[in-house]
Parts: C-alpha cells; sequence; structure tokens
C-alpha cells in the first residue's frame, strides 16, 4: 500500500468502538464521540469514502487472505462506527431538548444537565458562564452534585470569578448532602488546611464519610487513620477492615498493603492469600513489585507450590520489569538472593 494515511480513519473507528464498549479501557462515551467524529472528519478532508478500483485492487494485491478478512473487519467497524457516532449525536441532541424544557421549569436534575452541557459542550458548543448559571439555578434547587460543580467553578474561576471561600461553602454544603467526591474533597480541605483551617479530625470524619459510601481511595486513608493512632484512637481491627475494604474496591496500595499483611502478620499470617493478592496486582494492575514479589512466591514455595520456571517466568514477564530489577542477576535471584523493595 503506497499510501497508508487515506485508511486511518478505520483504525480511528476502531479506538472510539473501543472506548464506546470498554474494550481494553474504561467506557468513555465522550471519547468515542470525539474519536468518531474525528474519522468522519478525516474521511471527509480526505475524501476516500468510496475507494477507488485500483485503490481495492491495491489492497487485494497486498494482503493474503488472513489479512482481507482482518481489512475487512476494520471497514465493518468503521461503517458500524459512523451509525455509532450519528446515534450518539442524536440521542444527545434530544436529550438536550427533552432537559431543557423541563430545566426552565425548576427541575433541578435537568438544570444539572444542562450545565454538564454547557460545561463539557455537550450537544452544544461550550460556554463555561451558562455552565455556571445552570449549575447555579440547580444548586438554588437543592441538587448536591450541581453544588459540588459549582463549587469547581468558583475553586478554578471557570466561568465566574475565582472565590476559593465560595468554593469551600459549596464543597461543604454538597458533603453535607452526602456527595461522595465532596466528602473527599473537604476531608482534603480540613487535611492540607486549603479554604479553611486545618483539622485533622475534622479530614478523618469526611473521609470516614466517603469510605461508607464506597470510595476505595478513602477507605484506605481511613485505615491508614486507624493504624496510625496519631489523631484517632489506634484500632487496629478497624484498620484491617477498611484496608480490605479498600482493597476489595480495587486501591492498589490497599491490595499490597494487605498482601503483606497476610505475608508478615503473626497472628493472621495466610501465604496464600498474600500469594493470592500480589498475582492479582501483577496480573489486573501491572505493579511492578508485585511481579517481583510473584516470583519470589513461586521460587520460595509462598502461598504456591514452588517452581523455579514460573519464577523465571516472572521476573522476566515485563520489559517494564527489568528497569526495577536491574540490580539484580537473575541466576543470583534465583539461587536465593534478593533486593530490597523500598
Amino acid at each position: 500500500m503506497t499510501n497508508n494515511s487515506q485508511y486511518v480513519f478505520y483504525y480511528s473507528s476502531l479506538i472510539g468502538y473501543f472506548y464506546q464498549h470498554g474494550i481494553g479501557c474504561e467506557i468513555d462515551e465522550d471519547k468515542a464521540l470525539e474519536i468518531f467524529s474525528n474519522a468522519v472528519n478525516n474521511n471527509r478532508k480526505a475524501k476516500s469514502s468510496n475507494l477507488s478500483f485500483d485503490q481495492k485492487n491495491e489492497i487485494i494485491t497486498c494482503c493474503n487472505d488472513d489479512d482481507i478478512k482482518k481489512l475487512n473487519e476494520i471497514i465493518l467497524q468503521y461503517f458500524y462506527s459512523l451509525f455509532l457516532y450519528e446515534d450518539i449525536i442524536l440521542c444527545r441532541k434530544a436529550s438536550y431538548k427533552l432537559h431543557i424544557k423541563t430545566a426552565k421549569r425548576g427541575d433541578n436534575v435537568s438544570q444539572y444537565y444542562i450545565g454538564d452541557c454547557y460545561f463539557y459542550g455537550k450537544s452544544i458548543e461550550r460556554d463555561l458562564n451558562k455552565a455556571v448559571k445552570w449549575y447555579s439555578k440547580s444548586s438554588k434547587g437543592g441538587n448536591i452534585k450541581a453544588m459540588y460543580k459549582l463549587g469547581g467553578c468558583y475553586e478554578y474561576g471557570d466561568g465566574i470569578m475565582r472565590d476559593k471561600e465560595e468554593a469551600f461553602k459549596l464543597y461543604l454544603k454538597s458533603a453535607d448532602g452526602g456527595y461522595k467526591d465532596a466528602l473527599y474533597d473537604v476531608g482534603n480541605c480540613y487535611n492540607y488546611g486549603n479554604y479553611t483551617l486545618k483539622d485533622d479530625v475534622r479530614a478523618f470524619e469526611f473521609y470516614l464519610k466517603a469510605a461508607e459510601k464506597g470510595d476505595s481511595y478513602c477507605q484506605y486513608l481511613v485505615s491508614n487513620y486507624y493504624y496510625d493512632g496519631k489523631y484517632i484512637p489506634r484500632n487496629e481491627e478497624k484498620g484491617f477492615y477498611w484496608n480490605r475494604e479498600a482493597a476489595i474496591n480495587g486501591d492498589v496500595d490497599a491490595q499490597y498493603k494487605l498482601a503483606e499483611f497476610y505475608l508478615n502478620n503473626s497472628i493472621n499470617k495466610n501465604e496464600n492469600k498474600a500469594f493470592r493478592w500480589y498475582l492479582k496486582l501483577a496480573e489486573d494492575k501491572g505493579y511492578l513489585k508485585a511481579n517481583y514479589l510473584v516470583a519470589k512466591c513461586y521460587r520460595d514455595g509462598i502461598g504456591i507450590d514452588k517452581n523455579l520456571e514460573a519464577a523465571k517466568n516472572w521476573i522476566k514477564k515485563h520489559e517494564s520489569s527489568r528497569l526495577f530489577l536491574q540490580s539484580i542477576n537473575l541466576n543470583d535471584f534465583l539461587n536465593g538472593s534478593d533486593i530490597d523493595l523500598d
């Protein structure tokens, strides 16, 4: 193929499809829409939607049967993405029209939605001033998400003059209403003394409320408060409980800490659980330390049957791990030498 650039839009559409359906990444409809849009625009600019006979023949002669099958799949995905692009556009336009009517009638949920449309440029041209206007209306109607978003506008000066005191008031009001993101941010304000006096106990109280609502990072923070016992009474049982909750909910630091607990705690030692958490970190998170620790478990038979071949494979599993493991020789490791992870 002499000019690959004219076929780029096929691949772009695939990436958009991945974002829309969460294939290998988190679902992000906005990103999908952006990529679909770019694919359409690139197609129009290149005027390549109708390939000439010579171009089609070039594709066929340069590909074997498997390549042609793959190319057909790509082309089909491209055209499918055009339908998805149009569907998203039409759906959002219809949704905007529906919400603007109810927003004008005073519905705070619709007002919040319209605020988001203006803030992010969804279905309409981005306008931060109008976003603030609609967030304000929704906030006055009691919408805790709108209070939080409006607080952010005041904090960063988006569409309104920057006012950190007003930002904190709105965050606090949203947090008092139980909004999880606001609870975390208010906790941070008290923790670091941002926009208010530093108060470590108040910080803990807001982190705890967010933790109780399922925020994994706040669960990990609360665990550390209980383990440290610096600002609240030390309580190892509660520390373990919240660390385990955070680990189950996906916090990487909590998962590593839980594995270390199971490996090193004299009372609740459980090498098999330690190994399983290390393995989860290595397989699901690509955590470099975990690659080494899984290898060590296989080498020494910690929580799993001893297997030097598996140990060797885990050391070599990711090229990026080599940067971390540059201070150890593979043979030395297999013979029992360790490195300091800290």
